[in-house]
């Protein structure tokens, strides 16, 4: 193998190592994330929204909380509405805004859609 081809050949070795190591950062990130999104959601919303988000708990049944996953007007709701709704609050559902901040809101409004299956 000549000089060129080694040069070419570590190259391609060089960027493939670092498109890997950059993948597994991202998906560990992303676990990462996902799993404190969790966290924060079994801590502030599953007593009322329960766990998979069907608002089957006492809680819920009592507040007549939505199932996410079978109610039209929750499935349509946009990421905006859903923060709107977070932050502030709707009904009988307390707003988040000051306790847990927008960066917080934003990851409970993205696993809520997760538990959606959007």
């Amino acid at each position: 193998m000549n000089k060129f081809a080694r040069k070419y050949l570590f190259s391609i070795l060089a960027v493939a190592a670092l498109a890997f190591a950059a993948s597994t950062m991202t998906h560990t990130s992303e676990a990462a994330y996902f799993q404190s999104a969790k966290s924060l959601f079994a801590q502030k919303c599953s007593v009322c929204h329960a766990n998979d988000g069907s608002g089957n708990t006492a809680k819920g049944k009592e507040l007549k909380v939505r199932n996410w996953k079978t109610d039209p007007e929750v499935k349509k709701m946009t990421d905006a509405k859903m923060m709107e709704v977070t932050l502030k609050g709707k009904g009988k559902m307390e707003g988040y805004e000051k306790t847990l901040g927008k960066e917080k809101v934003e990851m409970l409004v993205k696993y809520s859609k997760e538990l959606m299956g959007k």
